[in-house]
């Protein structure tokens, strides 16, 4: 491949070629350590480490072009420039994996909560219907019988091409990925023409890189440019705010809006068993709906897969069966103890003040008034600040009791994280700090009573922790088995 043919969609991107265009390529990578005989280099600026300073170390093991945004001191290279690498990246990488998004049918979603939930849901109707799937997404990307753990919610298009290519090679149909904000504003995702894609919501998160709400609402917004159909959930009105704009061919649903193209009618909340109700569109019923994952956020995530598929040409009653045979997505609304278990632990990935007011809703609405709600919760380190005494006031204004602990306190200093939810917990709350995750567990489950709801917020799927001292093995499931045995309640 020549450079030329490597940067083809990027032009806009394009400063000089500086003499690169022919020069033939044998692959291209964004990392010195991976670079082979005949690669392109790409320099990336990143937040810790500038690619243009590994230009000698690319040179020499054999890379024959240098793709910068600024030129290099030493100009060990023959060298492309351009106006940003990251924005750049993802045209390159997809045309050295052969365009494999230009084969395959991709179904976006976006959204602050419900992305991960909605990706599974629509995999799993999909398969149903005779289809190969591949998801991509905060858990986990996964197609056929491979998996691998996910690093980001979107992958950064070196991995995230060098993915769909495999998926196409190996016969994959349709892939649903959760498409961050990040992603979006970034370009990693540029070169894609989704099928259709669904907008969950837009609450308060990332604004340590958006800066303001309005800043992370227009880079959702570029997904819907780029997507054949919008699958829009008005009850949110960033998102209504966004359908509005008609970016796309835009079809809306809602639990309360009855000017939405569909409306969820007969509801029924059945405790923590899980929910039922009916779609219409107008005055015809569309589908019935009948899940096991509990509370109103089902109903949204539910309705929005749904009517993608339905949508998308797959057949109401294999709609219908593959939401209700899916028990459940790691990490949301996850039950944590066994039956016979005397109380309940349930792990949840609500790391937002949206999604953990919800989710806290979701179970006070479920329980018995004499049944105590506990939650178990922190905050990220070097992320939103803002976000911390809001939950913290979240927290202790429903919850009956909650334990403030880490949650991947990163370079900062975990009690002064806590210190920053602390100032807006309610003066007559009764909480309990514990800074140590694994020992705030440990705490919740020997002291838990009878009927008592444990809500374990935060981490959801992941299986470490992130510290000063770096990413260590943490399984909350098995930290609250451990706790189980100390009480001699390991039922399994």
């Amino acid at each position: 491949m020549r450079v030329k043919e490597l940067l083809r969609g990027a032009e806009r991107e394009i400063i000089s070629f500086n003499g690169c265009e022919d020069v033939e390529i044998s692959g291209v990578t964004g990392s010195s350590d991976k670079v082979r005989e005949g690669f392109a280099f790409l320099c990336i600026t990143g937040t810790k480490f500038d690619g243009h300073t590994f230009i000698k170390d690319a040179k020499e093991k054999g890379a024959v072009v240098a793709i910068v945004e600024k030129i290099p001191e030493c100009r060990m290279l023959p060298y492309v420039l351009v106006k940003s690498s990251r924005r750049a990246a993802a045209y390159i990488f997809s045309n050295a994996n052969g365009n494999p998004e230009k084969v395959l049918k991709i179904v976006g979603v976006t959204g602050t909560n419900g992305k991960t939930s909605s990706v599974f849901m629509l995999s799993h109707i999909f398969e149903n219907a005779g289809y190969k799937c591949g998801v991509l997404g905060t858990i986990i990307n996964k197609w056929g019988d491979k998996a691998y753990e996910a690093s980001m919610t979107t992958p950064d298009p070196e991995n995230l091409y060098s993915i769909l290519a495999m998926m196409k090679k190996d016969g994959v149909e349709y892939v649903f990925m959760e498409v961050s904000s990040h992603s979006l504003a970034l370009g990693r995702v540029a070169p894609i023409t989704f099928e259709a894609a669904i907008y969950t919501n837009l609450t308060q998160e990332h604004l340590d890189f958006h800066r303001t709400m309005e800043e992370y609402a227009l880079a959702k917004e570029m997904l819907f440019s780029s997507s054949k159909l919008g699958i829009f959930n008005i009850d949110n009105a960033y998102v209504k705010k966004a359908a509005e704009k008609k970016l796309c061919r835009s079809v809306t649903y809602s639990l309360s809006d009855k000017g939405a193209d569909y409306c969820a009618a007969n509801i029924i909340y059945d405790s923590m068993e899980g929910v039922r109700y009916d779609i219409y569109n107008g005055a015809n019923k569309t589908a019935s709906i009948d899940t096991s994952i509990p509370g109103v956020i089902s109903v949204y995530n539910t309705m929005g897969a749904a009517l993608c598929a339905i949508l998308l040409g797959i057949d109401v009653k294999t709609v219908e069966r593959g939401i209700y045979e899916l028990s459940g997505v790691p990490g949301r609304m996850e039950r944590a103890t066994p039956r016979g278990c005397p109380f309940t632990a349930i792990i949840d990935y609500a790391h937002t003040p949206d999604a953990l007011e919800n989710v806290l809703n979701i179970i006070k609405g479920a329980k018995r008034d004499s049944q105590r709600l506990t939650v178990l919760f922190g905050c990220g380190g070097d992320r939103d600040k803002t976000k911390r005494p809001v939950m913290g006031e979240i927290a202790t204004r429903i919850a009956d009791f909650s334990i403030i602990t880490s949650d991947n306190c990163r370079t900062e200093d975990p009690e002064a994280i806590i210190a920053d939810i602390l100032a807006g917990v309610h003066k007559d709350s009764v909480y309990k700090v514990i800074v140590d995750r694994r020992e705030a567990i440990a705490f919740a489950i020997k002291n838990a009573v009878p009927g008592e709801i444990i809500l374990i917020a935060g981490k959801g799927h992941e299986n470490y922790e992130i510290t000063k001292e770096g990413k260590r093995p943490f399984s909350e499931k098995d930290e609250v088995n451990k706790a189980l045995a100390a009480r001699h309640l390991n039922l399994k």
